[in-house]
């Protein structure tokens, strides 16, 4: 009998560590789906992109472009531009 305790004991946790590695298999391949960089799109009222000198557009950190969109959108609210944050694959942002 405490052949089986110590079997189930055995298969709970090789199903525990199977469990863990299939978690570590999808967080891993979802965070290389990830953009690498990310950049602020400024738009005007019909839609069509504009180029506004002297502001940071390019970033690391998602939370910091759209902080950054946030602060322009409060910056720019008489001329109603929209900001946008837009993720890049390919290019990373200095």
């Amino acid at each position: 009998m405490k052949f089986f305790d110590g079997f189930k004991h055995v298969i709970v946790l090789i199903a525990a560590i199977t469990f863990l590695l299939i978690v570590m298999f999808i967080t891993i391949r979802q965070v290389k789906r990830l953009p690498l960089s990310y950049t602020i799109q400024v738009l005007g009222n019909d839609g069509e992109r504009i180029m506004l000198t002297d502001l940071r557009l390019d970033f690391r950190r998602y939370e910091v472009a759209e902080s950054y969109a946030r602060f322009y959108r409060d910056m720019y609210s008489q001329q109603r531009y929209n900001f946008r944050v837009i993720g890049l694959r390919e290019g990373v942002a200095v």
